[in-house]
């Protein structure tokens, strides 16, 4: 055999063991389960609503995240039993579609606890939105956001309990529903409040609930059980506009001219899973089942 012949033959022998390396890889499945609210089942998505009154849609952040996964070479399933209106209990009746084969659950929760509806409404509707009412709301929110991490926490454990050893949990965290702009209230009586500050600094509040009680489960699985998502900074510049009588033409939130009001489109949701895929990896970080 020649040099070069043998040079050759040396180039694909070695060729073929990266194929054989590379094959394994390519046969893993991701299995995900999508839970939680309506910012996980997909409202305002421009796609076709299934699901009932669940209102889910294939353009929702963890499709499309699937999505990304698939395009770097992983099989990948969705379920998606996320329901528009859920709160923390909810999920109680959401968790039995995870199973010993789930590999990875993607959730949003609590906005609804804290009274996400209700502060829309009072804080930004056109018409009928008023400060003191709006202040209210606000304020109700705050109150509970130390129930909801305590609520959270035990259906986190839960999830460890039935996902496959090693399988985790992303937490996607909500954009802000104000821009940076003060956004004050007031009546012609005098009274006031600065609704988008309020909206913004409860937002802040979730997540630092939903950081404590990722931290938690981790300490207690002895392992990073959840990986919590901060996709606010992705929005900046994309908020809504809180002004009912504006909008903001960059938006990646609808506001209340579109379908899905204070929910994501199309744009805010491929934001929402890239921000996952960044933060959390493709995959092949969660040691998928074969």
């Amino acid at each position: 055999m020649s040099r070069l012949s043998w040079r050759a033959a040396c180039a694909l022998v070695a060729a073929a063991g990266s194929l054989a390396a590379a094959g394994p890889a390519s046969a893993k499945t991701l299995d995900i389960v999508i839970a939680g609210d309506s910012y996980s089942s997909g409202v305002g998505g421009s796609g076709s609503n299934y699901g009932g009154t669940c209102l889910r849609n294939h353009n929702t952040w963890g499709e499309v995240y699937g999505n990304l996964v698939r395009a770097k070479g992983l099989t990948v399933n969705v379920n998606n039993v996320a329901c528009g209106g859920a709160v923390v209990k909810d999920l109680d009746g959401q968790i039995p579609a995870v199973t010993p084969q789930t590999d990875l659950v993607l959730l949003t929760i609590g906005g609804n606890d804290v009274g996400f509806a209700n502060i829309v409404i009072q804080c930004f509707a056109p018409v009928i939105s008023d400060p003191g009412r709006c202040k209210s709301a606000v304020d109700s929110g705050k109150s509970k956001v130390n129930g909801v991490q305590t609520a959270a926490l035990q259906r986190l454990n839960t999830l460890k309990a039935r996902l496959r050893p090693g399988g985790k949990v992303v937490v996607a965290s909500y954009p802000y529903l104000a821009n940076p702009n003060n956004y004050i209230l007031s009546t012609i009586f005098g009274q006031k409040y600065n609704a988008g500050a309020g909206a913004r600094e409860l937002g802040d509040l979730g997540d630092q609930a939903v950081l404590n009680a990722a931290a938690t489960a981790n300490s207690q699985a002895g392992y990073p059980l959840v990986t919590f998502v901060k996709t606010k900074d992705r929005f900046v510049g994309h908020e809504p506009n809180q002004d009912p009588y504006a909008d903001n033409p960059a938006r990646w939130v609808n506001e209340f001219d579109l379908a899905g009001p204070y929910h994501p489109n199309d744009l805010g949701y491929k934001a929402m899973a890239e921000a996952t895929l960044a933060a959390a990896g493709p995959g092949f970080d969660f040691g998928v089942s074969q």
